[in-house]
């Protein structure tokens, strides 16, 4: 729910913070929340699907320039998007793909300077938990308690070719054999 997100984040970094991206998984899910953020009274814009190319254009504008200092996002401006000074990413729901994660994280912080970024993390999404440990050892700091009760399993990533039905491990393939019918 929004008013979540009020209480958590964005009061605390609406005054301090010069940009804050929140992305969310859905094209719905970012209308409701751009509707439901400006009808609290914040300076808000948002980047989906759903909108006109012209749409998406202003409201990347109004972010870089900081007319508008929260845009909602969908993972469409999670890859190639360059603003500054993107002080907190706040997932407010979390990717369907661990490098869909670390692109969305990877939009503060740029260019030498440091950032925030705050993951909402549901039961739903346990099946990213091994991953996320992963990711956040990576980066050097230890996963919190309450991500570590979900378990540290990592599903075995599919064989590109051969999907589930790949050998095991991931090792090299057997060579065909040809064989011939006689009828």
């Amino acid at each position: 729910c929004v008013t979540g997100v009020q209480t958590c984040a964005l009061p605390i970094y609406q005054k301090t913070a010069q940009r804050i991206l929140v992305f969310v998984l859905y094209k719905k899910e970012a209308e409701r929340m751009e509707y439901s953020l400006k009808r609290e009274g914040f300076n808000v814009c948002s980047i989906h699907g759903n909108q006109h190319q012209t749409a998406r254009t202003q409201a990347l504008s109004d972010f870089k320039d900081g007319t508008c200092k929260i845009m909602i996002a969908t993972d469409v401006a999670a890859r190639g998007l360059d603003v500054p000074d993107v002080e907190l990413v706040l997932n407010y729901t979390f990717p369907l793909t661990i490098e869909d994660y670390v692109h969305r994280i990877g939009r503060t912080g740029r260019a030498g300077k440091s950032g925030k970024s705050i993951t909402f993390f549901q039961p739903s999404d346990k099946s990213h938990a091994g991953e996320l440990q992963q990711v956040i050892k990576q980066a050097g700091q230890t996963p919190p308690e309450s991500l570590m009760k979900f378990g540290s399993t990592i599903k075995k990533k599919e064989h590109k070719l051969y999907g589930n039905f790949g050998p095991r491990g991931g090792g090299p393939m057997k060579k065909p054999t040809k064989i011939t019918f006689n009828y």
